[in-house]
């Protein structure tokens, strides 16, 4: 059963469930409230395991000190360590075929309510929940002043309504290293390919990210990737050596971003 899960600690959760069930009311079924935030999801996963949920969809704040507006998504887990909850060096399952699906929505969303100044990027894996679900968080930043902006948190609600009524297309699947926090060289690879990435490990995780979690990161990235990609320029030359030997020993498949067709 999917779930949609809202933080009623959060200005931006809250905000666009109430969008959701104003426009699509018959999905109050599938609400599941917490009186926290998003990053005490964990706690709740016996309750979650209870409504036999096998697919969790998260409405979520999101901030960032740049304040630029945003509309993003991402799978959760933590490469190395846990600052934001969960438990250390432990990823949830990245649904892949509907990652691509929130971020190309997001993107129609956008183009429909003429949200020029927000950016449409996927996010890398990071933060809690580490539970052992397929869950994605869309969200809506960086500020307060986008958690309280309707026209956001309608793009954020039809976006999520879409992951419940559209039967995800089946494409090639990847895991992608490299680059920054937004992923911009995977995010515009979704919009131009005809592809989808599970987990994302950036830069800033690479150099202390275990053998371990990268190997665990294919086997929570749902269906079973088709191969990682690294993001040549947006990794240092031992951090590629890294990769390429972890990969070349688990026999894993890897090509270079511009490589992706």
């Amino acid at each position: 059963m999917k779930l949609i899960l809202v933080a009623e600690k959060e200005i931006a959760s809250v905000n666009i469930v109430n969008v959701l069930l104003k426009k699509h009311p018959a999905l109050e079924r599938n609400i599941f409230r917490i009186p926290d935030s998003v990053l005490d999801i964990d706690k709740y996963y016996a309750k979650l395991k209870q409504k036999r949920c096998d697919f969790l969809i998260v409405a979520s704040d999101h901030a960032s000190e740049s304040g630029i507006p945003m509309l993003t998504c991402h799978a959760p887990g933590n490469w190395t360590a846990n600052d934001m909850g969960g438990k250390k060096r432990e990823l949830s399952i990245a649904p892949a075929f509907y990652l691509r699906e929130c971020i190309l929505e997001l993107k129609r969303q956008k183009e429909r309510l003429g949200l020029k100044n927000y950016k449409v990027g996927l996010e890398v894996t990071h933060h809690s929940p580490t539970i052992d679900m397929p869950v994605i968080f869309v969200e809506v930043g960086s500020t307060e002043k986008q958690w309280r902006d309707m026209k956001a948190c309608e793009a954020a609600a039809e976006t999520i309504y879409k992951l419940f009524t559209k039967k995800a297309t089946n494409v090639p699947v990847y895991v992608g290293f490299g680059g920054g926090h937004y992923a911009p060289t995977f995010t515009r690879r979704v919009f131009d390919k005809v592809l989808a990435f599970g987990h994302i490990c950036p830069k800033y995780q690479l150099d202390k990210v275990s053998e371990q979690v990268i190997l665990e990161s294919f086997a929570t990235t749902k269906p079973k990737p088709n191969a990682a990609v690294i993001e040549w320029n947006g990794c240092t030359a031992s951090q590629r050596q890294k990769l390429i030997r972890i990969f070349d020993e688990n026999d894993i498949s890897w090509i270079k971003d511009k490589e992706l067709k």
